[in-house]
C-alpha cells in the first residue's frame, strides 16, 4: 500500500512539474508581441458625411462635418481602415464616428451609426 501511494505521489508531482515547465517555456516565446497592443492614437470625429470622392474601388476621400465644432475634415479611407462592411462605400448624409491621424488625415476606423442618422 505504501508503494502504491509513493508511486502515485511521484506521478502527480511529475505531471505538475511538467505542466509548470511547459507553461514557463511557452510563455517567453512571443511575449513581446502580446505585451504591446497595437494602440493607435488619433483624433475622433463624430459627424455627417458631406462629400465622397472615390479614388479607387476601395479608397475614398470623405468630407465629414463635425457636429460639435462644425469643422469639415477630409478623411482618407482605404482598405486598412476598420469599417463595418469593407465592401460598402460611404453614404452621403450618414452619421459617422471616425478615428484618424491628424497629420495625414488617414482614418484608422470609420463606423456608421444608423440610429443617429438624422
Amino acid at each position: 500500500m505504501r508503494i502504491i501511494s509513493m508511486v502515485l505521489g511521484v506521478t502527480v508531482l511529475t505531471v505538475m512539474i511538467g505542466m509548470g515547465l511547459s507553461t514557463l517555456a511557452l510563455s517567453g516565446t512571443d511575449r513581446t508581441v502580446y505585451d504591446k497592443p497595437d494602440i493607435r492614437s488619433g483624433k475622433i470625429i463624430r459627424g455627417d458625411v458631406m462629400k465622397v470622392d472615390e479614388k479607387s474601388s476601395q479608397s475614398w476621400n470623405v468630407s465629414v462635418k463635425d457636429r460639435e465644432t462644425g469643422e469639415v475634415v477630409v478623411l482618407l479611407i482605404d482598405k486598412s481602415t476598420t469599417r463595418k462592411s469593407i465592401s460598402l462605400r460611404p453614404d452621403l448624409g450618414a452619421y459617422v464616428i471616425a478615428q484618424y491621424n491628424e497629420h495625414n488625415n488617414h482614418a484608422y476606423s470609420f463606423l456608421t451609426n444608423e440610429r443617429e442618422h438624422n
